[in-house]
């Protein structure tokens, strides 16, 4: 039977192999998010609407006991709107099956990738802009339509 080590709690799990590592953690009364992301935290997968987890970052050491990490997985753990550096020990803990003994460090620190979050935000405000411009034509043409202008 694997063993779950929480190095920051300092509490240890037998799971049964396959299990996932965030149902059995919060099962067991680990603390996977911290206040501001657990009110936020969606896991939903209704057919064509998917909005997978991306707040339960956690670290795994040992990493020869859980499934291997997806490059969707890699993307989420980047973050969605600030991008973060990601480290290969870095994992969801929503899509981490355990198999295998395996040390976990939960709410990981991790650095601000400043040059990416830079572009990423730059597309974000460029489509923002064109959304405005686009509004302000649409409205000068609903005022011109009623003979307000």
């Amino acid at each position: 039977m694997p063993t779950v080590r929480f190095v920051n709690d300092y509490k240890s799990l037998d799971v049964l192999p396959g299990t996932n590592l965030r149902k059995a953690a919060l099962k067991s009364g680990i603390r996977l998010y911290n206040p501001l992301h657990r009110v936020f935290h969606f896991n939903l997968n209704l057919g064509p609407l998917m909005i997978p987890c991306a707040s339960d970052v956690v670290e795994v050491f040992d990493g020869k006991g859980v499934n291997a990490r997806t490059p969707d997985e890699e993307r989420l753990i980047s973050g969605r709107l600030l991008k973060r550096k990601v480290s290969p020990a870095h994992r969801l803990a929503c899509m981490v099956q355990v198999n295998g003994d395996i040390s976990v460090r939960t709410m990981p620190e991790r650095e601000l990738d400043i040059p990416e979050t830079k572009r990423h935000l730059g597309y974000f405000a460029a489509l923002a802009l064109f959304i405005l411009l686009m509004l302000v034509t649409f409205g000068i043409m609903a005022l011109d339509l009623v003979k307000k202008l």
